[in-house]
C-alpha cells in the first residue's frame, strides 16, 4: 500500500512537472478543503500553514494573534513558508496573508505551481458568518466590520494574488469536488504548455 502511494505521488510529480502545489487566496475561499481533496487524489501530502502554526505555537490562530500580535504571527508564517520550500510532493494551503511575504513567497514558488482560489466579497462574508470556527481560526485583521474588512483587504491583496499565481479558480457556488476536478484539468493544460516551451 505504501509503495502504491509513493508510486502515485511520483507519477503525479512527473506529470505535473513541479514539486509543490500552493493554494493561495483570501480566507474562506476553500484552500484547506480543496487542498486536502486534491492531495488525496494525486497521492501527495497535504499541509496547511495555519494548522502548522497552530501546532507549532500550541494556540489557535486567534489565540496566537492575541498573545503575540499580527506582526509576530506574520514573522512565524514567513519562516514557515521558507522552511516549506524544502518539501516536495506536497499540496500546501497557505494562509490568506501569506502572499504578502514577497521574498519567502518567491522562494517557495520555485518548482511550484500556484493556484489562486478566489471568491467574491459577499461569498467570503457569508462563509465566514456561517462557519462556527471562524472566530477562532480567522481573527479580524483590522477590527473593522467584516464586510468592510473583507472588501478592503481584497482590494489590497487581489493584485498580489493575481501576480503571485499561475492561474485562478473561482470558488463561488461550487462544490469542493467540482473545484478539484477543474484544478486537475487546469494543471494538465498548464503543465502541457510548459513542456512544449
Amino acid at each position: 500500500m505504501v509503495d502504491n502511494k509513493r508510486a502515485k505521488a511520483q507519477d503525479a510529480e512527473a506529470r505535473i512537472c513541479c514539486k509543490r502545489i500552493l493554494l493561495a487566496g483570501f480566507r474562506a475561499t476553500g484552500k484547506s478543503l480543496v487542498g486536502r481533496l486534491l492531495a488525496d487524489r494525486i497521492g501527495w501530502e497535504f499541509l496547511d500553514t495555519d494548522a502548522l502554526l497552530c501546532k507549532q505555537t500550541g494556540h489557535t490562530v486567534a489565540a496566537c494573534v492575541k498573545r503575540f500580535g499580527w506582526q509576530r504571527f506574520r514573522q512565524m508564517e514567513e519562516q514557515l513558508l521558507s522552511d516549506l520550500g524544502k518539501r516536495s510532493s506536497v499540496v500546501i494551503a497557505t494562509g490568506g496573508g501569506a502572499i504578502v511575504h514577497e521574498q519567502a513567497w518567491q522562494t517557495l514558488r520555485k518548482k511550484s505551481i500556484v493556484i489562486w482560489l478566489c471568491a467574491d466579497a459577499q461569498t467570503i462574508e457569508n462563509r465566514l458568518r456561517f462557519d462556527s470556527h471562524s472566530k477562532h481560526q480567522r481573527p479580524s485583521l483590522t477590527g473593522e466590520e467584516p464586510y468592510v474588512e473583507i472588501r478592503k483587504l481584497l482590494a489590497e491583496r487581489t493584485p498580489l494574488y493575481r501576480q503571485g499565481s499561475d492561474f485562478a479558480v473561482t470558488t463561488d457556488e461550487r462544490s469542493p469536488l467540482e473545484l478539484v476536478m477543474e484544478i486537475e484539468r487546469a494543471l494538465e493544460a498548464f503543465t502541457g504548455d510548459r513542456q512544449n516551451v
